[in-house]
């Protein structure tokens, strides 16, 4: 077979903020009609070196060839201009405008006295969303989408975007198995359209279906460079870790001990209908079910930040008719949000403040906030949970996603809960960093802590979860030992209607 042309090159790409060196002679290559999976730790470069693809940063030194030609890119609309189109993992939309204006967002559709003719923008768009598979109303406000929703409104701009790259940084973290589905579908025809794919993620596993060639960066430094399928899985976790990790999922001692956690017909109409179950000491519930199945807003529901309209909820033994966060918090009950930068970082703050938020009265004396208090808790916590960089003072939002999802955890560590209500807790984060979530949630249960975990992913449902509770279209249709059931039967109870 012809060898593929090449549509990008990065070479010698080396980058440095305040003396700190982020990228060191990181060389990639791109091919037309390919997927290129870009792999590595949170914090190994790959966000720095696609936003340096991006044009947000520039270079201190290499070059970028597009096309065999060396360009300047000197902003976003020079790297739209070369063809090369973004999704970021964290998402860049407009939440005040439609789904259909922000596909089409600087593109609109217009008359000849250049007013925006909305007929013609929303048809384009459903057109798009039909062709993709992606289930949309082109009229729905972005701010009133789920997390997932949003990511499926992201890919469809940049794939309008792109002419000869696009990016993809995490673009399954929030998915569920069909949509993940549909999007291979779709990058499979971009692939035939000539188009070169550059696929960042941590879910090893799915990059057989998709991924020709691989290239792994572990400490700004480009480490292997191949083809995908050449090495093997642990390989490609030793070149990105720097050492082996033997398990992904580690064993679990836990004694399963009395009810932390009793919800008793809980509702909150059209979301989720009559849910009851419980948690126990030294369990880990899971709850899996399809986007739009109300997983996320039943966790919130018993959190307090979407309060039922009716039913009980029962943690530790006290009774709790209405549930309100800070009462949470003080029972002992704890949420870790699904987007953490949306709803759980406080992302101009340290690390150390962001840590110790949800129990700053251990940190009083006199009324007063002892800040060598605040800076030996979080000291302890950045060493426990390996938070990298490991400095109090660092700013959350300068944090790879990975530390970040750390700092939520530790959180809620400090603040001595006992029941862990986790949505998405791995989501954007890479594999060894998701193996040290899981040891610590390991670690939580053992110490006679309930957990119930919300996960998009059912491998990590099947490795980690005692019980699996299957939601579909709000109601609990299945609950399900996960030792001795299987993805297939879980996808059965969450798609397929009686």
């Amino acid at each position: 077979m012809p060898m593929p042309q090449t549509a990008l090159e990065m070479r010698g790409i080396s980058k440095s903020f305040a003396g700190n060196t982020v990228l060191t002679d990181v060389t990639l290559s791109a091919a037309a009609g390919q997927v290129l999976a870009l792999l590595g730790e949170n914090g190994a470069g790959k966000s720095t070196l696609m936003k340096i693809l991006a044009g947000v940063h520039q270079p201190d030194a290499g070059e970028i060839v597009i096309d065999g030609q060396v360009v300047k890119l000197q902003s976003p609309v020079d790297s739209l201009h070369y063809g090369v189109a973004m999704i970021y993992q964290e998402l860049s939309l407009a939440p005040h405008l439609t789904v259909a204006e922000n596909i089409f967002l600087g593109r609109e559709p217009v008359s000849s006295l250049g007013i925006i003719n909305q007929r013609a923008l929303n048809e384009r768009a459903a057109n798009l969303l039909t062709e993709y598979g992606f289930k949309l109303d082109p009229r729905a406000r972005v701010s009133q989408l789920s997390t997932a929703k949003r990511q499926l409104v992201e890919i469809t701009r940049a794939i309008v975007e792109a002419k000869k790259v696009v990016v993809m940084d995490e673009p399954t973290s929030s998915l569920t198995s069909h949509e993940v589905e549909d999007l291979f579908r779709l990058i499979r025809d971009l692939k035939a359209r000539g188009l070169a794919v550059i696929y960042i993620s941590h879910r090893l596993e799915e990059l057989d279906e998709i991924a020709d060639q691989v290239t792994i960066l572990r400490d700004g430094r480009a480490v292997y460079s191949g083809q995908w399928g050449s090495i093997s899985t642990d390989e490609v976790i030793r070149h990105m870790a720097g050492r082996e990790l033997k398990e992904i999922f580690p064993p679990r001692n836990a004694k399963i001990g009395d009810v932390k956690l009793r919800v008793s017909n809980l509702s909150r109409p059209p979301k989720f209908d009559n849910i009851s179950f419980q948690a126990h000491a030294g369990e880990v519930v899971g709850i899996a079910g399809l986007a739009g199945a109300g997983r996320t807003e039943l966790v919130e529901a018993i959190y307090g930040t979407q309060p039922a309209t009716d039913g009980e909820i029962n943690v530790l033994g006290h009774s709790v008719h209405q549930a309100v966060p800070h009462h949470s918090v003080a029972n002992g009950l704890s949420l870790l949000t699904e987007d953490r930068k949306r709803t759980g970082l406080c992302l101009n703050l340290s690390l150390a403040t962001n840590l110790t938020l949800a129990n700053v009265k251990a940190l009083l004396k006199g009324g007063l906030l002892q800040a060598k208090s605040e800076t030996t808790a979080a000291t302890d916590y950045i060493s426990k949970l390996h938070i990298r960089p490991p400095s109090p003072t660092k700013t959350v939002g300068r944090m790879s996603g990975g530390n970040q999802q750390k700092v939520l955890l530790g959180r809620w560590l400090f603040a001595q809960t006992k029941v862990f209500l986790l949505d998405e807790p791995t989501r954007g984060v890479d594999v060894a960093a998701r193996a040290e979530i899981y040891r610590e949630i390991n670690e939580l249960a053992e110490a006679g802590a309930a957990i119930v975990m919300v996960s998009s992913d059912l491998p990590e449902l099947l490795g980690m979860a005692d019980r699996i509770l299957v939601m579909r279209r709000g109601h609990l249709v299945a609950e399900l030992n996960a030792k001795q059931t299987s993805q297939e039967e879980v996808l059965k109870y969450a798609a397929v209607e009686d």
